[in-house]
């Protein structure tokens, strides 16, 4: 008896020692031969896959997690497992830190089946592990991420400042915002990012840039998708190109359901410089469903001989389309200049060109969109939706729809219910205070 049950707890052992723990978003398909049968009604959409070789005289097994370094106190889960098959992976729902590293300790008991019992006895094994990276970077890289491998149906998680920075680490991979991110200092921004970055009804607040050069959460979007994601007490200053969400958006970006709040400023003078509410440089790209709600400065240019202000986009070139947006913007234009200088002021977007350097013609577009701005703001803008710097009269740049309102009392008819609803949004102002306005929000931020 002693021999038998001796050999129960080696085959337990070797198979143990002999796992690999791996980190995984879901359960996947069924496994045949495993049945697994999580006690207490623990759920979690992410957990652990476990390689498991199993005893030859018992199918019987319990799996509990623990966190730290022992099986001590109350598991955080246990499941009841009968594996029938020689081996296969056994999957635990987990919700651990996605944010970073956390050690667990896996206990196993095997069971004698009851025809054997008192011929083999139960066994236990311990076996502990700290989460690893799921992005391929080494273990303690700051800012790695613990959840998904960055594809379409399982995309990186992140839930921190550090894991947001390092979003630029992996700029072509598809991102998802798990909860409300506070930023702390001085942001620099993402330099480039051309995969998907869905915050997922979320907010990232107190994004705070000065930058000598592009300013932003993102410095350059290039055939990205960013979408709901909001940006709360936004405070962007930049020389050449500032805005809230990026700097630059080209090369068939789409940008929607996103928003901010805060202010667009000037870091220093600069000659042509471009201030947008939510984008500073549109081109061949798409904003729909969105709105900023702020300020919009350029209060240097000594330099300068044209400033590019809009509350969505400063410019829009290169068949850009601004669809269903509205901003709520105080402006102030000023320089010692200014008699000189031309300012490509608009309520949605400073200026939609519809010609490139060589002529060519692209037609763009600004739909359903609605536009106020603060009577304290002073300069500006010069034009209700956009100007147009090259054929102002084509065709082709349609403002159909776009109404200039000084109020918002219900949801604009152009705009998709199904999207939006009325609701209040407290507005920062020129004079360092805020101000709460009926506003149209998206739902997507909605309890």
């Amino acid at each position: 008896m002693t021999g038998r049950a001796g050999r129960l707890r080696r085959l337990l052992a070797a198979s143990l020692a002999a796992g690999v723990f791996l980190i995984t978003s879901s359960a996947g398909a069924a496994q045949s031969g495993v049945i697994v049968t999580v006690q207490d009604n623990y759920r979690a959409d992410y957990g652990v896959t476990i390689p498991f070789t199993r005893s030859p005289r018992t199918t019987d097994y319990t799996f509990s997690l623990y966190e730290g370094g022992s099986a001590a106190g109350a598991p955080v889960v246990s499941a009841k497992v009968e594996m029938t098959a020689a081996q296969e992976d056994v999957y635990l729902p987990l919700a651990y830190d996605i944010t970073g590293p956390q050690s667990y300790t896996l206990k196993i008991e095997a069971r004698p089946l009851p025809g054997r019992i008192g011929t083999d006895t139960a066994a236990a094994r311990e076996f502990s592990f700290t989460t690893k990276p799921t992005c391929g970077c080494a273990s303690g890289t700051a800012g790695a991420f613990y959840r998904g491998s960055g594809s379409a149906a399982d995309p990186f998680y992140v839930g921190s400042q550090q894991q947001l920075a390092h979003v630029g680490a992996h700029s072509a991979a598809n991102i998802y915002q798990d909860r409300d991110i506070a930023l702390s200092g001085n942001w620099a921004p993402i330099a480039s990012f051309s995969g998907t970055y869905d915050g997922g009804g979320h907010k990232v607040t107190g994004l705070k840039v000065n930058e000598a050069d592009t300013g932003g959460l993102f410095s350059r979007l290039e055939g990205a998708t960013v979408q709901n994601l909001a940006l709360e007490s936004v405070t962007v200053k930049g020389n050449t190109v500032a805005a809230s969400l990026a700097a630059h958006a080209e090369n068939n970006s789409f940008i929607s359901n996103c928003c901010a709040t805060g202010r667009v400023e000037d870091q220093g003078d600069f000659i042509w410089p471009e201030r947008g509410g939510l984008i500073g440089h549109l081109s061949q790209s798409t904003i729909e469903n969105c709105y900023f709600a702020g300020v919009v400065s350029s209060s240097y240019g000594t330099t300068a001989d044209v400033r590019w202000i809009g509350g969505i986009a400063a410019v829009a070139r290169n068949r850009c389309t601004i669809r269903q947006t509205w901003n709520l913007t105080e402006y102030q234009v000023s320089a010692s200049n200014d008699g000189s200088a031309e300012r490509m002021s608009g309520g949605v977007a400073g200026d939609i060109s519809l010609q490139d350097s060589q002529n060519n013609f692209f037609p763009g577009s600004i739909t359903s969109s609605a536009n106020y701005w603060g009577a304290s703001g002073t300069g500006g803008p010069t034009h209700g939706i956009a100007n147009t710097s090259n054929n102002p009269t084509a065709d082709n740049f349609s403002d159909d729809g776009c109404t200039q309102i000084s109020s918002f009392s219900s949801l604009p008819a152009d705009f998709d219910p199904s999207v939006w609803e009325m609701g209040t949004v407290t507005v920062p102002t020129l004079s360092g205070g805020s101000k709460t306005v009926a506003a149209p929000v998206l739902k997507v931020f909605q309890p």
